[in-house]
């Protein structure tokens, strides 16, 4: 049984003065009951005391491994009923897990809800100042970066089994996070009301050598793997609804 309403969950590789903006939005500006879990992929010892010491939870590894095997080492320890996975690079607004939490009483299907963002590489979700509009995407669409997703917990585990571990550290996996929401027939929303300050590519401007190339390289293996959801988009979503029609 869940402890907590909401687990949060990041992950830290140095670039800690990001980090402490991140944190101390969320002590803010979160209302209902939840934990922090910071998962730290291979810090400087001082950066991985300072987070054990201001976490709830913490998860220290020796090196980096990756963004989807430390976000599911995050969600492995994860107590709350619902799960928000957010870059450790964003600062987040007063009320945002009341609003977020709140489209999972008004949709039926919900299977992930993006808040927007200032900086981020899907336009979908990009936005300077905070709206009143919530919008479900068009499956196998176009898709939110993996700024911040908010997800029931026992959807990411017993539907679509968390994260990805194929993509190489970091990119690649939010599009394959989605297209898997997508291929169980749940939706994706975008809700406005709630704008994510971002930062943007701290860790893999200044810890990921090439990633550009790595990049590329990700890419084509996404696009290898959901080849016919992307290819035949229209067909894709008559499938997925058959598949998964209430019979």
């Amino acid at each position: 049984m869940a402890q907590y309403k909401i687990s949060v969950i990041t992950l830290s590789f140095d670039n800690q003065e990001f980090t402490e903006k991140f944190v101390q939005s969320i002590r803010r500006n979160t209302t209902l009951d939840y934990e922090l879990i910071i998962v730290d992929n291979g810090s400087h010892t001082d950066t991985q005391q300072w987070v054990k010491k201001v976490s709830d939870n913490s998860i220290i590894f020796n090196s980096n491994r990756g963004f989807a095997k430390g976000f599911n080492a995050g969600l492995s320890i994860a107590k709350g009923e619902y799960i928000l996975m957010a870059n450790n690079d964003t600062e987040f607004p007063k009320d945002w897990d009341i609003l977020l939490l709140e489209n999972f009483s008004n949709y039926r299907k919900l299977g992930l809800v993006s808040p927007v963002y200032t900086s981020g590489a899907e336009e979908i979700a990009l936005r300077k100042v905070a709206g009143k509009n919530k919008k479900i995407l068009n499956k196998f669409g176009k898709y939110p970066s993996g700024v911040a997703f908010f997800s029931k917990k026992e959807f990411i585990d017993s539907v679509i089994g968390g994260w990805s571990e194929d993509y190489y550290i970091a990119s690649g996996e939010d599009a394959d996070y989605c297209y898997k929401v997508w291929s169980k027939n749940y939706d994706i929303l975008i809700d406005e009301r709630v704008l994510v300050k971002h930062e943007g590519k701290v860790t893999t401007k200044t810890k990921i050598p090439k990633w550009n190339k790595l990049w590329k390289k990700n890419a084509r293996q996404f696009r290898r793997r959901w080849f016919f959801y992307r290819i035949f988009k229209p067909l894709s979503r008559i499938y997925v609804k058959y598949k998964y029609s209430e019979r």
